[in-house]
């Protein structure tokens, strides 16, 4: 992203999700659109992101990782195609890392406590929802206005790569219930417990 920042600069013409050129048969911009950005600080927040979540995603599972960025990819094409009609130009990257958030705390699960796990869960679908209502970004601001349509769709598209991690590590989950009830909990086959990184 860095890269192709500082070759084409920002939003390239031939790179952006534009509606009218896929239409005439650029489809690569369906990739490429979300590899570009609108101006540095947009640039700053998505390279930010991709290597603090995609790098810690990566460590404990590069399959998931991997597939978190198709998966998202795909679903936040979607939603600008079919739900977003309107919309003639997009970029950045911000909805497909959307879809690395919950494979991340799956696989975090089995070394952070669960309500912690939980709680960043529900506090970035909050966050999102908060956006959709409002509009706008909560928090960053670029020359192109950010689009939280395209961020929940990211967001469910996460839910695709815990499918195999779950059948993977042939975890079940539940719960206990008393005189508390308790928040799910995730019981794991042993060998697939994550190695200690080192540092």
């Amino acid at each position: 992203m860095a890269l192709l920042y500082l070759v084409l600069g920002p939003a390239p013409p031939a790179w952006v999700y534009d509606r009218d050129a896929i239409v005439a048969g650029e489809w690569w911009r369906l990739v490429s659109g979300h590899w570009v950005h609108s101006d540095l600080p947009h640039l700053g927040w998505n390279l930010g992101a991709t290597l603090l979540l995609g790098g810690l995603l990566e460590l404990r599972d590069r399959r998931a990782w991997l597939i978190a960025l198709a998966a998202g990819t795909g679903a936040v094409d979607a939603a600008l195609w079919f739900g977003l009609p309107g919309l003639t130009r997009y970029c950045g990257l911000s909805g497909v890392l959307n879809a690395v958030l919950l494979p991340l705390l799956f696989a975090l699960g089995r070394t952070v406590p669960a309500r912690l796990l939980a709680l960043s869960g529900a506090l970035s679908l909050g966050k999102i929802l908060t956006e959709l209502a409002a509009g706008q970004a909560l928090f960053t601001q670029a020359a192109w206005p950010s689009l939280p349509e395209a961020h929940l769709a990211g967001w469910l598209a996460g839910l695709l790569p815990v499918v195999p991690m779950y059948w993977r590590c042939g975890c079940r989950i539940g719960y206990r219930s008393g005189r508390r009830v308790r928040l799910f909990r995730f019981r794991c086959r042993q060998e697939c417990r994550l190695p200690r990184l080192q540092p």
